[in-house]
Formats: C-alpha cells, structure tokens, sequence
C-alpha cells in the first residue's frame, strides 16, 4: 500500500535523513530503509500510543495541516548507492545504516538496539522496552544467518511481545533462594534472583528460574537490603538446584521473601528443578520470561505455590495450546 499522501511531512525531509561527506553531498544517494512511523509527542520527547498514528487523514494533507506528528524509527537497511544488502549480515547492514545516515531530533532515530546472549538479556531489554512504551522487541541473529528475508517468516525472527508476559493465567508464588550482583545502574544492589517452588513431599525447595525484570529501583533496594541478614554460606541441603552456570548465584539466601510472579509460559528444563519427574523423567520445569509483580509478605515460604500444582500449571497450559490449535 502506497501510503505517501498519507505522510507529506516524511517525504519532504527523507533526503535530509542521509549523512554528509566531507564536501556536503549526501552518503546514501539512493536506499531502501525498513522503519517504521510513530506518533511522537516533540515536547515531550517520546512515543504516543498507536491508536493517534490512525487519526491522520489519509490523503490531501499538507506540512502545515498536519496535527500529528511523526518520527521515523530505521531498523534495517536494504539497498544502498545501486547495491542491494539483503545477502549481508544484520552487523554489516546496521554498521552501513549508522555510517550513511545520522539523526535527527523528533524527526528520524535509529531503532534502540541490544546486543544479548542468553534469556536474561532479552529479558531486561523487554523490561526496559516496556517503560519506554513499546510494544516490544524483535529478536534477530546478528552474524550467523543474518541476511535479511523479506516478506517470509524467518526462525532467525523471533517477536517478543509485552502481551507474551501474561500467557500464564495464574501468577505463581515463590521462593528466593539465591541472589545475582548487580551490574550497571543496579551495582550495590541484587540485580535478579534465584527462585524455588515448594515440594511438599520432600519438604525441599526445588529452583524454578531467575528473575531480574518487574523491579522498580525501591523493590531492588529494600530487597537488598532486607536480605542482608538472611545470608548463607552455601545452599541448604533442602534445595534442590542444579550447580549450573546459568543458575548459580552469587549468593545464597535462607527461605525467607515470597515473590509473586507472572510468566509468558512454563517449558520443560533440563537445567531447573522444579516438579521434577511429573512431567518427564529427566527434566523439571521453568518459567520463560518470569516477571516480578509483588512481594507476598502475607505467605510464608512453605505456602508458596508447590511442585504439584507447577506440574498442573504445565499441564493446563498444554492443554490450551491442543484446544488452540484444534480451532
């Protein structure tokens, strides 16, 4: 769909979006950027809601009519100066992108972007996208099977959207057992947490996930700063975990803060313990993309959720999923 009647004011300054050579001619002469248009508010200086883009006219609009205003977000570029970049690798394209344009101020921006290796990056970035009002992220490979496919779906794709973070319909209740240092703006404090569901039967508690993300900065302190005084010098033998480097933490605590949590779903692990042997009989379960909502000082720790009804949660949300698909 042809949308440029729509948007004036974007085809007006797109050549001034380009970065100057040494003589002040233009970089990129001729180029096909992926981006996107968001409603931006130019006094405050951030993202309006969706739903004000739909209230611009769409067609026999000028500068000057315009109540709206946008701001161009690049994400990607595809062809440059006669060549096109589809075959190269997101870091090559994105280094091309960043040498050949340049931004500017409520008018064109360059997608926020993060470089990650495991879930818990993705899952701070999530976090972080969510205060900024976004949607959510696009997670892409970088070098390895990093061309870039237009109009198909891609497994090198992967959207991670805020709605994800409400796939479990219950919240679960459970049990900090270990805390991870934290780095960046959250040093002096615990940046995430080692989280254990309770195993009536064996009266043990079983590590289900970390957690970092859903903390406000007076959470992160008081949590700090509460757990001091529970610090040991080493798991209990009543926790159940696996010494792995993804999950060891930094600290171990006694079995005292009650965390209730929000997940996007509960997958089969090889690494945590949860329910181990319900499901299969090899692997416990864990949560992705765990949220933190609230301390749950009125439970005691043996009255988080337990490793029967983590193994129910699993089996409801399987079969949801049978039922969705059947439709």
């Amino acid at each position: 769909e042809n949308l440029s009647q729509k948007y004036p004011d974007i085809l007006s300054r797109i050549a001034s979006f380009s970065a100057k050579d040494a003589d002040g001619n233009p970089k990129a002469k001729s180029f096909v950027l992926d981006c996107e248009a968001v409603a931006w508010d130019r006094q405050a200086g951030k993202i309006l809601p969706f739903q004000v883009l739909s209230t611009r006219k769409r067609k026999n609009t000028t500068d000057e009519e315009i109540a709206v205003q946008v701001c161009v977000f690049a994400f990607d570029l595809l062809y440059l100066n006669g060549e096109a970049l589809t075959r190269k690798t997101l870091r090559e394209r994105r280094a091309l992108l960043y040498e050949h344009f340049e931004a500017q101020d409520g008018r064109f921006a360059f997608a926020v972007h993060s470089e990650g290796s495991n879930v818990n990056d993705i899952q701070e970035f999530l976090d972080a996208s969510i205060v900024d009002a976004c949607e959510g992220l696009m997670v892409k490979t970088l070098d390895r099977d990093a061309s870039y496919e237009p109009s198909r779906r891609s497994r090198n794709w992967l959207k991670v959207k805020k709605d994800y973070l409400s796939g479990v319909g219950d919240s679960l209740d459970l049990v900090v057992i270990g805390g991870y240092i934290g780095k960046g703006k959250r040093t002096g404090w615990y940046g995430g947490y080692l989280l254990a569901c309770y195993d009536e039967e064996s009266e043990a508690y079983q590590a289900i996930c970390k957690v970092g993300t859903g903390f406000s900065e007076e959470n992160l302190k008081l949590f700090s700063e509460t757990l001091q005084s529970h610090i040991i010098s080493g798991p209990r033998s009543y926790y159940e975990w696996t010494d792995h480097p993804l999950v060891r933490p930094d600290v171990w605590f006694e079995p005292k803060l009650v965390f209730e949590i929000k997940a996007a779903d509960l997958s089969l692990s090889p690494v945590h313990k949860a329910a181990y042997g319900h499901i299969d009989s090899e692997k416990g379960i864990s949560l992705r993309f765990p949220r933190f909502l609230r301390l749950r000082d009125d439970k005691a720790p043996e009255q988080a959720t337990n490793a029967t009804q983590v193994a129910d949660l699993f089996r409801a949300q399987n079969r949801h999923g049978d039922d969705k698909d059947k439709d």
